[in-house]
């Protein structure tokens, strides 16, 4: 199976994954619509905590109403996954497989390994699994910290 294929992916994957496609990243303009729709209510400790955390990204500029359109596509894919690693802590999710559609591929080596260490990061205690297409299939992507 493509993974670049979208329709397919859902139909195959989406009751046994949480799928996050880079190109299809956000549904929304701006990372406070994002929040509110994902919280059904305004919660800006959470953007506040997504627009920290971009900045060891270094993404600087960010701010809550920026258009996501103003962002690189690296930029977008970073933000995609502090807002779903920042859910996933803010409403105690737990037993998550999170499949990353094309969203590492648009990284660089830096960014990849510090997204990845946050998703380290909550691993052991929320029992979140990531995974990611490769070789035209989906495989688990193995963390650091896993035995």
């Amino acid at each position: 199976m493509a993974i670049y294929n979208l329709d397919a992916i859902l139909n195959r994957y989406s009751n046994e994954y949480l799928i996050l496609d880079f190109n299809h990243l956000f549904i929304s303009s701006s990372i406070r619509e994002e929040v509110w729709l994902l919280r059904r209510k305004p919660d800006m400790a959470l953007v506040e905590e997504i627009m920290r955390e971009a900045k060891e990204f270094g993404i600087y500029d960010m701010n809550e109403d920026k258009d996501f359109d103003t962002y690189s596509g690296g930029q977008k894919a970073i933000l995609g996954c502090l807002l779903t690693l920042a859910v996933i802590r803010s409403q105690e999710i737990h037993g998550l497989k999170l499949l990353l559609n094309n969203v590492l591929d648009s990284l660089s080596d830096d960014n990849r390994s510090k997204l990845l260490t946050k998703f380290e990061e909550i691993r052991s205690t929320r029992h979140i699994r990531l995974f990611s297409g490769e070789k035209n299939q989906i495989q688990e992507i193995a963390l650091k910290n896993e035995n």
